[in-house]
């Protein structure tokens, strides 16, 4: 805390001392209180969605603050520079100073806590080249790349990331982004960078132009690396051959090879027809590779391969996706906006710098994901029954975890093609809403393993990231908003059905239907404080058919009453939600499992910005 201190004040005495340096110091003091006693949808710390015990309420109850500072400094009007320092303190964590200078991912994601530390800095350097635009040094920020190969990051995560990011020009013609970013630890393709660090990394290139007025293209490339130690030379610690006649005389040097590569390039545009209607479009190809000595016996398969690591599981592969969108803006003058998009991304797709929470890069609003989990923590079904938005890399389960007040829950649309077709229609005191979309899975292959993959050649036991079978789905969403005077007002109904052939030839099927209809209510009581009320009814059916086991149905009916009250009054921010659930799961077939899962959640934030 001292050093954190003397830091600042040296920074605000070097801009008094020198007139030519201008420093703004800038914070924020924010507080969040958790109570819940039962299972919640309301984001950070929830659980199971389908759990029976209160003993499953992990984390549920906490008081967290954060403190941070930001200072921006004008050296000259080649040179800016920005820091950001910031802590995070959980009362119900006693170790917390300790864990969060651990070297594990959690340190990436706040599930440890600790006291002041460097969070993120830049430098911003303007050269006086017609063709450089600005060089950043240190946290990137406002990346200009695909958000599917390399995007700004959420929260502290975007702060955690380093590296040197070129913006420059062709002139008028075009413009182009080059980025050299550093791993951090825990993001790599087995949730490891490894012990050589400093050589683990990834390079992404963006060229784009605006030939035309309404045309615009670009070209976008992105190469990762994961460098280690070669553990076949005779210097390594590990080396531990069990034939050492081939093995040169050793020279003292470590040398080094890259053990996994991940790469992609994708060329994306949109074409304006007219000022109310627009085209868009993005191909992309991705694809891996692994060394030899990770596909050991040489099935194509990372030896070792959990099953849910953040890349896919063949050694080598190469696969396309695409998106296609038509979006337009009251095209007939009528106050109808209608909206389609088309998808389809490989279940082989892999980014590690894709959009996780900042984009919402899929027009569908939540359910793509509805089935990834059919017990347990069913992130998936709860994107359906509060909505989500789609990132761009497969491990959403972690951006699900630790949320902050007010964000919401995102999905990944990996392993799914599909369209939407959305619209608006505005009249005068109301609009109407409305979605449909159908989904469907990109390895169709009707079966736990991959085998009709030409790209497979494995044990029938192996079970891949996303398990492969026939799987299709709908998602239709409707609803009304309005206001009139100060009160605002809506009404939604959302309903979807998800049909899923778990195993190939054997007469074993999962099928799920779920809605939601919800109300909502707003009102400005004064000219600080706002009120929302959204009670919601929600009905969830499983029907199960196992040709061992046979059929199983399960059913839940919940009623949740969710209030939100926003005060804002001279600086001062206050948020507080409440979720009050009157919910209930029944087995169908044994009528002695049923449950009662109601309950109460509460969660309030304060913020001091200065």
């Amino acid at each position: 805390m001292k050093k954190l201190l003397i830091i600042v004040l040296v920074m605000l005495m070097a801009g008094y001392a020198f007139a030519q340096v201008n420093v703004d110091v800038a914070g924020k003091i924010y507080n969040q209180f958790r109570w819940t006693d039962a299972i919640s949808s309301m984001g950070a710390h929830t659980e199971h969605a389908w759990a029976a015990s209160r003993d499953d309420v992990l984390k549920g109850n906490f008081v967290r603050s954060e403190v941070e500072f930001e200072v921006n400094a004008t050296v000259s009007k080649y040179v800016k520079t920005y820091l950001r320092i910031k802590t995070i303190f959980d009362a119900d964590d006693g170790n917390s100073s300790v864990e969060a200078n651990a070297s594990t991912w959690q340190t990436y994601w706040d599930a440890n806590t600790g006291w002041f530390k460097l969070r993120g800095f830049r430098i911003d350097y303007l050269p006086p080249w017609n063709s450089v635009d600005v060089i950043q040094l240190g946290t990137p920020m406002g990346l200009g790349f695909s958000k599917w190969f390399m995007a700004d990051r959420r929260y502290i995560d975007r702060d955690n990331a380093k590296g040197i990011y070129i913006k420059g020009n062709f002139g008028d013609k075009a413009k182009w982004n080059l980025i050299r970013m550093w791993q951090p630890n825990w993001q790599g393709w087995n949730w490891n960078t490894g012990d050589f660090k400093a050589e683990d990394g990834t390079w992404a290139l963006n060229v784009n132009s605006q030939p035309m007025d309404n045309f615009g293209i670009a070209f976008d490339a992105v190469w990762y690396a994961d460098t280690e130690f070669d553990s076949e030379d005779i210097e390594n610690p590990n080396f531990a051959p069990a034939d050492t006649t081939d093995i040169d005389d050793p020279n003292g040097i470590m040398t080094t090879k890259e053990i996994y590569q991940a790469f992609g390039f994708g060329l994306s545009g949109n074409y304006d027809l007219s000022d109310a209607v627009s085209f868009g479009f993005n191909g992309m190809f991705t694809g891996q590779s692994a060394d030899d000595a990770l596909d050991a016996d040489e099935d194509n398969i990372i030896d070792g391969f959990g099953g849910w690591e953040p890349c896919p599981q063949y050694a080598s592969i190469f696969a396309p996706s695409f998106i296609f969108s038509v979006k337009t803006t009251d095209p007939f003058e009528i106050g109808f906006s209608p909206n389609l998009q088309f998808f389809n991304i490989s279940h082989n797709y892999v980014s590690y710098w894709g959009s996780r929470r900042e984009d919402d890069l899929l027009m569908i609003n939540g359910g793509i994901d509805g089935i990834r989990n059919t017990y347990g923590e069913d992130l998936g079904l709860n994107t359906f029954l509060w909505g989500g938005t789609q990132n761009g890399v497969r491990h959403e389960f972690r951006d699900n975890d630790n949320l902050r007040l007010g964000e919401g829950l995102v999905e990944s649309p990996v392993g799914y093609w599909g369209g939407t077709f959305d619209f608006n229609y505005d009249f005068d005191v109301i609009t109407l809403l409305g979605q449909f979309n159908y989904i469907g899975r990109t390895d169709d292959t009707g079966g736990v393993i991959d085998e009709e993959d030409p790209n497979f050649d494995g044990p029938d036991s192996l079970m891949i990231y996303m398990p492969a079978h026939d799987f299709s789905g709908m998602v239709a969403e409707f609803g009304l908003k309005g206001k009139a005077g100060k009160i605002n007002y809506g009404l939604g109904f959302r309903y979807g059905n998800w049909v899923d052939n778990k195993k190939k030839d054997i007469d074993d099927d999962f099928a799920r239907t779920a809605m939601v209809i919800q109300p909502s209510f707003g009102l400005q009581l004064t000219d600080a404080l706002n009120f929302e009320l959204k009670p919601a009814y929600m009905t969830i059916t499983d029907e199960m058919t196992d040709e061992i086991d046979g059929d199983t149905s399960m059913e839940t009916s919940n009623i949740v009453i969710s209030h939100k009250w926003v005060y804002n009054f001279g600086g001062f921010d206050f948020w507080l939600r409440g979720e009050h659930q009157i919910k209930s799961f029944d087995d169908k077939v044994d009528a002695t499992e049923e449950f009662d899962l109601s309950g109460n959640t509460l969660h309030a934030a304060w913020e001091v910005k200065f």
